[in-house]
């Protein structure tokens, strides 16, 4: 089955230049509870729509290979680039 174009086009260039991991807690530091995520389903995370896209735009403008963030103590999400 072939895959179903993306509406969002901020949305399908992350995914076809980065992978995303998510860490629910951080403090265990545990690469076991790791997961891969996809730009969209981020937002099963972050909860606010604004801090998902301003969060993107730093990673494209910051030129880096690998980006980490940490939000609010209860979510590490890294960035690596493909």
């Amino acid at each position: 089955m072939p895959a179903i174009k993306s509406d969002n086009q901020l949305n399908a260039y992350i995914n076809r230049n980065f992978v995303i991991r998510v860490l629910e807690n951080p403090k265990e530091n545990s690469v076991k509870n790791t997961k891969l995520t996809t730009a969209k389903q981020l937002s099963k995370y972050l909860q606010d729509e604004e801090l998902k896209i301003r969060l993107f735009n730093e990673l494209l403008h910051s030129g880096k290979d690998k980006v980490t963030r940490l939000i609010r103590n209860r979510l590490k999400i890294d960035f690596h680039s493909k």
